[in-house]
Order: structure tokens, then sequence, then C-alpha cells
């Protein structure tokens, strides 16, 4: 039995464990920060010193790409509610779906998480005592309701698929904590792993620094099947494991990580030259090697020298081949989700060539409306069958009917900010991204706040792109402009 236990923590499924290192990218990609800059994605050159390349990495800075495109694609599945026919016996999970978590408030998140990777939602009931509780009005005095839970891919360790229904046969969930309740002692790490079959659970626990792996007993849910659902808004194979265009996305976000650490190097190169000093003895005046050059107005060199002294390293017009490097990798990253750029990085192509883009576009909304609909009837159905009630009857339909007008419409601010992110943006442009990327997440006197603080700041924006292939801010204003209505009303609002 020791040997079983043991079996339980250590196993991970093959597929699970192939995806790992490609979840985590997007997921440190999606978090930004100290997420990405700690998770080793800078790539030392070989040429470069352990010392340089350490310099380096302290200086690298991380546009985030993926979290503005998922936040869109996921709010763009909100841009009407979802049209629910539900019981009222089941409105419990409308205002408290998943601890304090509103049906929403869930559902958007895992409509997020499931756009970058496979996720899985679980459909649990709290523990309770039955001489306490005995009847359903007693459950819902107590507010004891079956409730859903969001698992990461990180989190699900190992299943197996039914060959005959194509069910789940089981599934190994990661629950994990950090047990400090006694302020009196050192916290430990405790490993626990629950086993869900179609009948019942069973969960398995280790602590740090105990060789002995406990079983907290069998339980069993009557509900017929494991209450457990992978979602995601595309598997190809239904195999439960998702291809997702998030992968390639986070790996060109990578690419342009590096290249704008290169960039940076190369200008910092460029604005502290090295001065090329030459005299007979190899001497250097003091006045040079103890105030530095730039405070002097007069340099003395010795005029025999064959040639006078002069600055040496590269020129900040260096710099172009990796702007144009940088820009085609975020036009790669746009067209990952129908959002085609010319090249002169005006918004999508216009005609039959836009129609064809938002295709694109169009495909990954529709499948994930679907799944987060079919998602919303299945956790409500196994709500119900934790009760042992099998006939709950409840239709969840999700927009997918996206216009090419609308998606236009909230994508453009998307573009004109994703295409180069070294530019200006005016403070009516700002108001109007916050409001378009934002609106369906932040509660209007936040959105109200920021905007204050839009209007109090001096300048929006501070880095300015010299190249000739920028974007003018007053036409990208004129771009939105003529998409949205500056007195508020905007596809969001509709």
């Amino acid at each position: 039995m020791a040997e079983t236990y043991e079996l339980i923590l250590r196993q991970r499924h093959p597929e699970l464990k192939k995806k790992d290192e490609n979840w985590k990218l997007i997921y440190n990609s999606y978090l930004g920060g100290t997420n990405f800059s700690e998770a080793g994605y800078l790539i030392k050159y070989p040429k470069e010193s352990p010392a340089s390349f350490e310099t380096r990495k302290k200086r690298a800075v991380y546009f985030n790409q993926v979290s503005p495109i998922v936040d869109m694609m996921s709010g763009l599945l909100y841009l009407n509610e979802p049209i629910r026919k539900i019981p009222q016996k089941y409105h419990y999970l409308v205002d408290n779906m998943s601890g304090d978590k509103k049906i929403s408030e869930f559902m958007r998140n895992v409509s997020a998480h499931s756009f970058m990777f496979t996720c899985g939602v679980l459909v649990d009931m709290p523990d309770f005592n039955p001489e306490v509780i005995k009847t359903k009005k007693d459950a819902n005095d107590n507010k004891i309701n079956p409730y859903a839970t969001l698992y990461l891919p990180f989190r699900i360790r190992d299943f197996n698929i039914n060959s005959d229904d194509g069910g789940l046969d089981w599934v190994i969930l990661d629950n994990s904590f950090y047990d400090h309740s006694d302020p009196m002692s050192l916290g430990v790490t405790v490993t626990r792993y629950t086993l869900w079959d179609r009948m019942g659970y069973e969960n398995f626990e280790q602590r740090e620094g105990s060789e002995s792996i406990v079983s907290g007993g069998r339980k069993e849910h009557g509900i017929g099947y494991v209450p457990f659902r992978f979602v995601s808004w595309r598997d190809d194979n239904s195999d439960f494991i998702s291809e997702s265009v998030c992968e390639d996305i986070a790996m060109v976000s990578k690419l342009i990580y590096n290249n704008m650490s290169y960039m940076d190097e190369m200008l910092a190169a460029g604005t502290f030259k090295m001065l090329a000093y030459p005299t007979k003895t190899g001497e250097v005046p003091k006045s040079m090697t103890m105030g530095g050059v730039g405070p002097l107005s007069i340099i003395p060199y010795d005029i025999t020298a064959s040639t006078a002294p002069s600055f040496i390293g590269h020129s900040l017009q260096d710099v172009e081949p990796f702007i144009k490097a940088i820009t085609f990798y975020m036009a790669e990253v746009l067209k990952k989700v129908g959002l085609s750029t010319d090249e002169t990085k005006e918004f999508v192509k216009s005609g039959a060539a836009k129609k064809i883009d938002f295709q694109k576009m169009k495909a990954l909304l529709i499948s994930g409306a679907l799944m987060m609909g079919k998602l919303e009837e299945w956790i409500f159905r196994t709500a119900g069958a934790w009760n042992q009630d099998f006939s709950v009857d409840i239709k969840v339909d999700y927009t997918s009917s996206f216009s090419d007008e609308d998606l236009v419409t909230e994508v453009t601010l998307l573009t004109e900010l994703l295409v180069l992110p070294i530019k200006t943006l005016n403070k009516e442009v700002t108001k109007l991204l916050v409001k378009k990327t934002m609106g369906n997440y932040l509660e209007p006197q936040v959105i109200e706040e920021i905007n204050k603080e839009i209007d109090s700041s001096n300048s929006v924006g501070t880095i300015e792109q010299e190249s000739k292939s920028s974007i003018d801010v007053n036409a990208a204003a004129d771009v939105i402009k003529k998409n949205t209505d500056l007195t508020g009303q905007g596809a969001t609002d509709a």
C-alpha cells in the first residue's frame, strides 16, 4: 500500500509534463514583472562574459504583449452578457460560485486562463458534520452548497480517459499548501494530492520532513462521474490537452524581450563610448582619470601623437535593425489572433483583406464562447448531482455572432498600443484605452479615479519613437475617434 501511495504522489501524465515549460512561459509572460524577469528567459550570448550578462539582466525590461491580448480576447466574450436560464434553487451559484466570487467574475477568470492553456474546473462540496447538517434546509442555512474551483495545468497531476465513452476515469489534483497554523512552530509545506474517480475521492498527504504518506480515507460522492472537467478554447484532437495560440505568442514575446535587451545594450554603448587617448607612454592626464571626461571643456593631448583622442563605440543609428526586427515580431504576435498590420503600421487592412484577417479572431471567439457556455451548464448540472438531482434544466448561451465592426472598435486601441510599445499616447487616447480594455474588469468609480490621474499628469508616455516607421499620435487618435464615440458610447456599452 505504501508503494501505491508513493506512486500517487510521484507520477505525472507525460502529456502534461511535456507541456509544462511552455505553459510556465505563457503564465509568466502573462503575469510579467518579476515572475518573468526572474524566470531565466534572458539568453546569454556565447561571447558575453558572465559579469556583463548579469549586468544586462538587471537592466532588461519586459514589455508585456501577452496580457493585453489575453484580456482582450477573453473580454470580447462578454461584449454582451451571457443569457442564462437557471432554476431558482441553483441561483446560489450565481452569487457565490467560487469562494466569494460571483459567476461573472469566476467565468471571466476561467475564460482568460483557458485561452492561454489547458485548465480544469472541479465542482466540490464543503466538508460538513452529518450530525449537524441533516436536512437541505440545514445546508442552506449554513451555506453548505457545491462550489467550483479553477485548477491551472500545474496543479493537474495525472488522469485517464475511458476508451469507451471518452470521459474521465480518474484525475489526480494538487491541493498542496503551506501550513503555519501554529505561530509557535515553523511552518511546513504539506503535499496533498486528491484522487477523484467516478464514485468517490481520497486525499493523500505528506508533510515536509516526513517520509510517510497518509491517506485521508476514501469518501463516496455518488455523482456517477468525475466532477472535474478540462477546459480550453481549442482542443484539436480531443485529448483534453489544448493547442493554444498563446504558445507561439509567448515564445515571440521572449524573443522580443531578448532583442530589446540587445538594443538597450547598444544604446548604452553608443551613449557612453570609450575614449581612445593616444600617447607615447600610455599615460593619461589625472584630470581625466579622476573626474571623467564629461566635465572637461578642454582635453589636452600629446601633439606628437599620430591621431587626436576620439570616442569609439557603436553609433546610435545602429539600433535601426533592432527597431525593424522588434516591429516585425510585434506584427507576428498580433497575427496570431487575427490582427494584421501593413508595412506602414496602420491598422488592419481594409475591405476583403480585413474580413479574412478577422475570420481567425472570430473562429477563436466562437470556439471560446461555445466552450464557456458548455462549461457553465456542466457546473450547474454537477452541482445538482452532488445533491442527487440529475435533471437540472439549464441553458447558457454566450455571444457567438461577432461583427467585424464590433471587433474593429474593440481592438483598434490594442493594435495601436502593441505595434510599437515605445511611443507617446495623448491623454484622450489613454482614457479610451482604459475604457475599452479594462471597462469589463474595473468598477466605474475606479475608471473615474484613473481618468482623474490621467488628467492631472503632466504627460502620458515618456519615450518617443523617432523612426520613420512610427505612427503619428494624432493619426492614431483619428483612427480611434472614427471607431468610438468620445462621449463614452462605444461597443462595450452597447
